[in-house]
């Protein structure tokens, strides 16, 4: 069988702000119908086409209204929706490699722990821009804070990792302070990665939870978790090495691993979290 070729041009995959309802597929039209009697502009969709028109990807649809976001996912003659509101995200995982983008949802235990996952070309993402902010919590047209304070412990990580002072301000798009910090250098394991650059790791205590950026040779990716849905953060041994988790009310969010001396530095961080934080930002404690 002759090989099906995606002759487009590149940016035929790109998300694409509708402007009219036409141009949005008709399979993500009933999904909104309920928003677009409550007044939905077709500016609040964007589309996100499949990266080849010939192959089994799937494509999105995302739209906001108010405080609410719904992904749709449309793939093999169905599609699937999920409508949360910041408040429900329990985690919120961003990953980036090279143009790529993929973001991953996961509700609450409330709301079953249910998760969806978007991908799209990073060139485009000022249109997801409103859908990003809702799910971290702030408001659609929130702008996050673009550069560090110039504090002592932020001026040694520039000292330490040009590249992880610069990746960290992602860790903005989930509250405007970054309380205190972790931060770690890796090691590459296997001999297919010893000229690669070393893993390096940042996780940060917000007012609104725990943000923790993952730069390695594949990507970045950010994972943020609110309080109220942080179950478990702590430092495991699996096969003698050191780990550090973080699991959420829905489930586990993220592992990072460790280097033996970096265990108390980690342990030192974890002990000076706030014991429990209230969705109004006051802190209680759980012991």
């Amino acid at each position: 069988m002759a090989i099906l070729f995606d002759r487009r041009p590149t940016l035929a995959s790109w998300p694409k702000r509708v402007y009219a309802w036409p141009e949005l597929p008709e399979p993500f039209r009933p999904a909104l119908a309920a928003w677009r009697s409550q007044g939905l502009p077709p500016g609040n969709v964007t589309y996100i086409p499949r990266i080849n028109q010939y192959g089994g990807s799937p494509e999105f649809a995302t739209a906001w209204l108010g405080d609410e976001v719904l992904l749709q996912t449309a793939q093999g003659g169905s599609v699937q929706c999920l409508a949360f509101r910041g408040a429900d995200v329990a985690v919120m995982d961003y990953y980036v490699q090279l143009l790529r983008c993929t973001v991953t949802v996961t509700l609450s235990e409330a709301r079953s722990g249910l998760q969806s996952s978007f991908s799209y070309n990073k060139t485009k993402e000022d249109q997801l821009f409103p859908v990003l902010n809702l799910a971290m919590g702030n408001t659609s047209d929130s702008v996050p804070r673009a550069g560090h304070p110039d504090t002592p412990a932020l001026q040694q990580l520039l000292q330490d990792s040009y590249a992880m002072y610069n990746l960290s301000k992602l860790c903005y798009r989930f509250g405007p302070e970054i309380q205190e910090f972790l931060f770690w250098v890796g090691r590459n394991r296997g001999l297919a990665r010893l000229n690669q650059p070393k893993p390096e790791y940042f996780v940060a205590r917000m007012e609104r939870g725990i943000a923790c950026v993952q730069k390695d040779f594949y990507g970045t990716r950010l994972v943020c978790v609110r309080w109220e849905y942080l179950r478990n953060f702590q430092v495991v041994q699996e096969r003698g090495r050191p780990i550090l988790c973080l699991e959420s009310t829905a489930g586990p969010a993220a592992r990072f691993p460790l280097l033996p001396e970096q265990q108390a530095a980690a342990a030192a961080f974890l002990a000076a979290l706030p014991a429990d934080t209230r969705r109004d930002g006051t802190s209680k404690s759980r012991i």
